[in-house]
C-alpha cells in the first residue's frame, strides 16, 4: 500500500536543495532529449516534440511520486536506460515492418502503445515481487550475466550516439560514409564533445557540470557556425540539426492526430518478448540500486516496500506513454555528498523537468546533433565503465570470459540474442558450478558415528570393532543429474560395495531441499548396486513426497516386506546398531546387572556388595521413570527392556536425546549438578527392569565402604566419558 511521507521536508540548506534540483533536472532534461533521439530516431525524427515531452513529464511525475512516498528522504530517479535501447530496437523493427510510408500515419500510436506496455509491465513485475516480497528470486541470476547485460546495453548506447552523431550506425558501412569530408568533421566533433563533456562531468563532479558543459558546447557550435555562414537550414540538410517537420503542430498538433485505430496491434502483440525484457531487466536494476543504495548510507530500506511503491509511480508513467523508470543510486548518493536534505530536492527537480516539457519541443530544432550524441555517448561510458571495469575487477577469467560472450552477442547478433546468450549462460554456469559441489556432505561407518542409544561396554565394544561394516552417507542440496551421479560413483568406486564386506548403507536426506527424476533414477541404480553386492539401502529424513518417488520407483531395500526408511539418522543407526549386535552378539539379551558390573569392575565381592545395596524396581511400558525437573533420588541401572530420555521442546513437544539398553546407567547426571533436578525424563519403551542405587544408600556407601564408592564414581566418570567421546567423534565428523 502507497503511504504519502509526512516527514523528510524539513531542509538542513534550502539553497542547497534548491540549486542542486534546478540542476538535476536541467541535467534530466538533456537526458530526455538524448533518449527521444534514440528511440525515434531516422524517419521516426519526426515525432521528437511529443516524444521529448512525454519523457519529460514521465520522469517528473515518477520524480514527484517516488519523493512523497520513498522511505529516503533523498531518493532520485530517471528513466532505464536498458528501456531506451530495447523501445529503440523495437521502433527499428517497427520502421522496417511497417515501412516509412505507414510510419508516418500509424508508428506514433504504436510506439506509445509499445511504451505505455513497457511501462506497465514494469509496474506488474514491481508490485508482484514487492508485495508478496519475493526480491531473493532476483539474486539468482548470476552477476557476471548482469554485467554482460548491462554492457551490451552501453555499446547499443554508443551505436546510438554515433549514429545521431553521423547519421550512420557504427557497421561496415560506415567506412563508406567516413570517405565524405563532412561525415569524417561529424564524428571528430562528436568525439570532441564527447570528451568534453566526459572530462567535465568526471573532474568536475558538481550537480551544474553537465548543464554547464552542455551549454559551452552549444554557444561554440552556433559560434563556429556564424564564423563559417551557414543558415538553420543548411544545418539542417547537412545534418547538424535534427529535421522536424513544421507542419505538425509541434507536441499537440502530433496529439491531436492520435486514434487508437492507428495502433498495429499485431506488431504491438509480437514485441510482447521484449516487452518482458525490460521489465525484467528493470527489475533487477531496481533491486541492485536499492542494495547500493543501502550499503552506501546508514538507512535501512524495506526492499518489498520500496519496489512496490515503485512499481506504482510507473503506472503513472503508462497512464502517459512514458518509459519505465527506476532507482538512480548514482545521483541520490552524490546529491547526499553535495548537500541535499531533504525531499524537496527531487521535488524541484521534477518541477524543472515539466517547465521543460512546456518549452521543450521548441528547443530540439536548436538543438545540436552532437551534443545529444555526445550525451549519448556519455552514459554508454558510464555503463562500460561501471559493468566492465569497475564492478568485474575481481572476477575470475570464466566469468570475465561470460561477460564478453554477452556483449559480443549483443554486438554481432542482436540484444535479443544477447539476451537469450545470457540466460543460457546463467543456466549452464549455474549447472556446472552447483555440480563440482559434492552432493555428499559426510561419509562416515558405525565404527566412529553412533547413534544416541546407551549401550553397554560390551555391545560398544562389539561396535568399535564390526561398525566398519555399515557405512552413513549425509547428503545435501539439490540433487539432479548433475550430481547425483556423484553420489553412484562414489558408492560404486570409494566404498567398493561389491567387493567388500559392508552390510548395510545409510543415505540421510536432511539437508536434501529436493530433486529431480534423474536423481530419483540415481538411487534406483545405487539399489540395485547395493543388492547385487549383499548390501541393505537405507533411508532417513525423508519428506513424504520423495518417500513416496523412492517406493514407487523402487529404490528401497525392505525387511520382512517394510521399507527401510526412518523419520531420522538416530534411529536408522540404532537399527543398523541393531543388526550388527544381533549378528555378532548373540548372547547380549540375556546378560544380567551382574554380568555387566563384573565386566566393569572385574571385582565380584564389589559387585555383590553393589547389589545388595540395590533396589530392583518393574516399569511398565509408556510408565515414566522420573520427570524433568524432579529431585534427584538416586541413579539406576537397567537390568532388562529399554527406555528413552526425553526433554521438552517449544509447543509442549518432545525430543529424544538417548535410548538405554541393558547395562545403562540411568540418571546419574543429576546427583552431580548443583541443583539436583532431572534433566529429562525417562519413559520405559516397553516392560523393563532395573536396579535403584538411592541416594541415601550412596550416602551411606560413602561411610561403609569407601573403595566401593569410589568404584561407583568411576563407573559414573566412565559412562560420562564415553557419552562425551561419541558425541565428540560424531560432532566432529558432521563438522568437517
Amino acid at each position: 500500500m502507497v503511504t504519502l511521507r509526512t516527514t523528510g521536508y524539513r531542509s538542513k540548506s534550502l539553497f542547497a536543495d534548491f540549486s542542486l534540483g534546478i540542476f538535476d533536472g536541467l541535467d534530466n532534461a538533456l537526458w530526455c532529449y538524448a533518449f527521444a533521439t534514440v528511440i525515434f530516431a531516422g524517419v521516426m525524427a519526426q515525432f521528437l516534440p511529443l516524444l521529448i515531452v512525454i519523457l519529460l513529464c514521465g520522469w517528473a511525475m515518477l520524480g514527484i511520486f517516488v519523493a512523497v512516498t520513498s522511505e529516503k528522504q533523498v531518493h532520485i530517479v530517471s528513466l532505464d536506460e536498458q528501456a531506451v535501447v530495447i523501445l529503440a530496437s523495437i521502433a527499428s523493427l517497427m520502421v522496417v515492418s511497417m515501412g516509412e510510408e505507414n510510419v508516418a500515419t500509424n508508428g506514433l500510436a504504436t510506439m506509445l502503445a509499445v511504451m505505455s506496455l513497457s511501462a506497465l509491465g514494469v509496474a506488474l513485475f514491481f508490485w508482484v515481487i514487492g508485495h508478496y516480497r519475493l526480491t531473493r528470486l532476483l539474486e539468482l541470476m548470476p552477476y557476471p550475466v548482469i554485467c554482460g547485460f548491462m554492457a551490451g546495453i552501453g555499446w547499443l548506447l554508443l551505436e546510438a550516439g554515433v549514429g545521431i552523431a553521423v547519421n550512420q550506425p557504427i557497421s561496415m558501412g560506415m567506412i563508406e560514409q567516413l570517405k565524405d569530408p563532412d561525415n569524417i568533421s561529424k564524428l571528430l566533433l562528436f568525439i570532441v564533445g564527447a570528451i568534453v563533456l566526459l572530462v567535465a562531468v568526471t573532474t568536475i563532479q558538481r550537480a551544474w557540470a553537465l548543464p554547464v558543459a552542455s551549454l559551452g558546447l552549444v554557444i561554440a557550435f552556433y559560434a563556429a557556425a556564424a564564423f563559417k555562414g551557414f543558415s538553420m537550414q543548411e544545418l539542417i540538410s547537412q545534418g547538424w540539426l535534427f529535421d522536424i517537420p513544421t507542419d505538425t503542430g509541434g507536441a499537440i498538433g502530433l496529439l491531436q492526430t492520435l486514434s487508437f485505430s492507428q495502433v498495429d496491434t499485431s506488431f504491438v502483440l509480437s514485441v510482447v518478448p521484449q516487452i518482458l525484457t525490460i521489465a525484467f531487466l528493470a527489475l533487477l536494476t531496481q533491486s541492485m540500486s536499492l542494495s547500493a543504495m543501502m550499503a552506501t548510507g546508514s538507512q535501512d530500506l524495506d526492499t518489498s516496500s520500496e519496489i512496490e511503491d515503485m512499481g506504482a509511480g510507473n503506472v503513472l508513467n503508462a497512464m502517459i506513454a512514458s518509459p519505465p523508470g527506476s532507482t538512480d543510486v548514482i545521483a541520490s548518493t552524490l546529491y547526499e555528498q553535495f548537500g541535499a536534505s531533504s525531499r524537496w530536492m527531487a521535488i524541484v527537480s521534477s518541477l524543472v523537468c515539466l517547465v521543460m516539457a512546456v518549452v521543450g519541443s521548441a528547443i530540439i530544432p536548436w538543438m545540436p546533433k552532437l551534443l545529444v550524441g555526445a550525451t549519448v555517448f556519455l552514459f554508454a561510458w558510464q555503463l562500460f565503465y561501471e559493468w566492465m571495469y569497475e564492478n568485474v575487477r575481481g572476477f575470475q577469467p570464466i566469468d570475465f570470459a561470460i561477460v564478453l560472450m554477452i556483449l559480443g552477442t549483443v554486438i554481432f547478433v542482436g540484444f535479443m540474442a544477447g539476451i537469450a546468450v545470457g540466460i543460457l549462460l546463467a543456466l549452464l554456469l549455474f549447472v556446472l558450478r552447483y555440480s563440482m559441489i559434492s552432493a555428499i556432505q559426510g561419509q562416515y561407518s558405525l565404527a566412529s558415528y553412533r547413534s544416541s542409544v546407551e549401550r553397554s561396554q560390551t555391545s560398544n565394544a562389539l561396535l568399535d570393532d564390526h561398525g566398519a561394516e555399515c557405512l552413513v552417507y549425509t547428503l545435501r542440496g539439490f540433487l539432479f543429474f548433475g550430481t547425483a551421479n556423484a553420489i553412484l560413483d562414489t558408492i560404486r568406486d570409494d566404498a567398493h560395495v561389491r567387493t567388500s564386506d559392508y552390510k548395510m548403507i545409510l543415505l540421510d536426506l536432511k539437508r536434501v531441499t529436493g530433486m529431480d527424476i534423474s536423481a530419483l533414477n540415481t538411487f534406483v541404480q545405487i539399489k540395485t548396486l547395493c543388492e547385487m553386492s549383499g548390501v541393505k539401502l537405507f533411508y532417513s529424513s525423508v519428506s513424504l513426497e520423495t518417500r513416496d518417488s523412492l517406493l514407487m520407483m523402487d529404490a528401497v531395500s525392505k525387511e520382512d516386506g517394510e521399507p527401510l526408511i526412518f523419520p531420522d539418522a538416530d534411529y536408522a543407526v540404532e537399527y543398523m546398531e541393531d543388526v550388527l549386535l544381533t549378528r555378532y552378539d548373540s548372547e547380549n539379551g540375556d546378560r544380567s546387572v551382574e554380568d555387566h558390573l563384573l565386566r566393569i569392575f572385574n571385582d565380584p565381592d564389589k559387585v555383590n556388595i553393589l547389589m545388595s545395596a540395590m533396589e530392583r524396581i518393574e516399569v511398565e511400558e509408556r510408565e515414566h521413570l522420573f520427570e524433568q525437573g524432579e529431585r534427584d533420588t538416586g541413579l539406576f541401572i537397567l537390568d532388562q527392556g529399554s527406555m528413552t530420555a526425553l526433554i521438552s521442546t517449544e509447543h509442549d513437544g518432545w525430543k529424544r536425546v538417548k535410548k538405554f539398553r541393558p547395562g545403562s546407567l540411568i540418571g546419574e547426571m543429576s546427583a552431580y549438578t548443583s541443583d539436583r533436578l532431572r534433566t529429562a525424563s525417562v519413559v520405559a519403551n516397553e516392560p523393563s527392569v532395573l536396579y535403584h542405587l538411592t541416594s541415601e544408600k550412596l550416602a551411606q556407601l560413602d561411610t561403609d565402604n569407601l573403595i566401593l564408592t569410589a568404584s561407583i564414581h568411576e563407573l559414573v566418570a566412565r559412562t560420562l566419558g564415553n557419552r562425551i567421546t561419541y558425541m565428540n567423534r560424531r560432532l566432529f565428523l558432521e563438522l568437517k
